[in-house]
């Protein structure tokens, strides 16, 4: 945190580094992003080391930009805008051309915007079948560490259809970047995937730059007409990145110790994807849970602002049960508006099986189960193995929309 007498600046503007009046040799950034009385708060946009007092502070007028070009499908890039390699190994793209944009975008006026009516094929059974999902819908993936989170996004990716996918992979490890970057490069879809990351080791500023970078590239190819797939990992640590920074500037803790403003700041984020005149943004956050016994703050506040959830269950994933998907905590709000009659009257007696098979998994253990007692109850445990296997699927396997919904009266019928 950098706090220094710059009237005239404003909040998101970029100030340069140098190193001293003599010397105009540019050390680093820094971005605005506060007032303390007359004084002004930046947060630097690299490491601190090598820093001191003679260094000048030098306003540029101009918020944090990004160049975007079609040609940076298959990019790498990190929170300051910059490529930083290739996933598909090709020679460095000419960005000739290339438009700038803030990368703090505003949310796109409701007239500019079109209903969700068409459904987006993930490739996973349990989510196309039971919770499925429309283009330029936002969706939440929910789950506690361990519960295979980033798996289910990498299967989305890999089994989806969309013109243009944009990761956004927000305060991870740096092994797991490297690990999801390989593990990319050998996708037969790297061209399409933009990937944008700020380890855990970067300022907050950068970690929620990520984010909003992200957002961008994915409004730059839905204007020109694409269909893109959002995936911003995690959700969480943005908002842990806008509490730190909200603190670092004195503002007090409101709810479970996160400043009113991080509040404030999530819907901005979150309401910029959405089907639009040209193209659309179908968006997947993942969002960490500390306990599933307790309600989350960050959690609850996602969920009242998406179009719907995934749970990842921590008891599923123990009995390696993958996709760890609870079919019964999860929802898709625009369910109803991209399946036909057919489809939601499967989807509804599935889960009224669940429901029974959990109902009566209790008499099941303690030995009290007598068939022929309840047809209702023999019908949905006789269908047990085969639900299972529906929900149940691998990394390596896709489930077109066709025969998902054969696999899905199969298991019910």
């Amino acid at each position: 945190m950098i706090e220094a007498h710059l009237p005239g600046t404003r909040i998101g503007e970029i100030c340069e580094i140098q190193k001293s009046l003599l010397e105009p040799e540019v050390l680093g950034t820094a971005q605005v992003i506060g007032f303390n009385k007359e004084h002004t708060l930046l947060s630097l946009l690299n490491d601190n080391q090598g820093f001191s007092r003679s260094n000048i502070l030098l306003p540029t007028g101009k918020p944090f930009r990004i160049y975007v070009h079609k040609n940076i499908a298959g990019a790498i890039i990190d929170a300051t805008g910059t490529v930083r390699g290739r996933l598909d190994n090709a020679v460095q793209q000419s960005l000739s051309g290339a438009q700038s944009l803030e990368a703090c975008g505003a949310p796109n006026h409701f007239a500019q915007r079109k209903p969700i009516a068409e459904s987006l094929a993930t490739g996973v059974r349990a989510i196309d079948g039971l919770l499925t999902c429309g283009q330029g819908q936002r969706m939440g993936i929910f789950a506690a560490a361990g519960c295979g989170k980033t798996s289910l996004m990498s299967m989305i990716v890999e089994h989806s259809e969309a013109d243009i996918y944009v990761i956004g992979l927000i305060g991870e490890r740096g092994r797991e970047v490297t690990e999801f970057v390989e593990e990319l490069k050998r996708s037969p879809r790297c061209s399409q995937i933009v990937l944008v990351y700020a380890t855990s080791d970067r300022s907050c500023v950068e970690r929620c730059n990520a984010a909003q970078i992200a957002t961008t590239i994915a409004e730059f190819f839905s204007e020109q007409g694409k269909n893109v797939l959002l995936f911003v990992d995690s959700i969480t640590r943005y908002a842990r990145a806008l509490r730190d920074l909200a603190l670092s500037m004195g503002e007090l803790p409101a709810r479970r110790g996160y400043p009113a403003s991080v509040f404030e700041a999530l819907p901005k984020l979150l309401e910029r994807p959405g089907r639009f005149l040209t193209g659309s943004i179908t968006a997947f956050y993942t969002v960490l849970i500390e306990n599933e016994e307790e309600s989350d703050v960050i959690g609850d506040e996602v969920r009242s602002i998406l179009d719907g959830h995934i749970y990842l269950s921590k008891k599923l994933a123990a009995k390696g049960h993958y996709p760890a998907i609870d079919i019964m905590q999860s929802i898709s709000r625009v369910f109803l508006q991209v399946t036909d009659p057919e489809h939601r009257q499967l989807a509804k007696r599935f889960r009224e099986y669940l429901v029974c098979q959990k109902e009566m998994q209790l008499y099941l253990d303690l030995g009290e189960y007598r068939r022929g007692e309840n047809p209702e109850n023999d019908a949905a445990f006789d269908r047990k193995n085969q639900m299972e296997a529906f929900l149940q699927q691998s990394m390596d396997e896709k489930t077109d929309m066709q025969a998902c919904l054969e696999r899905l009266y199969g298991s019910v019928a």
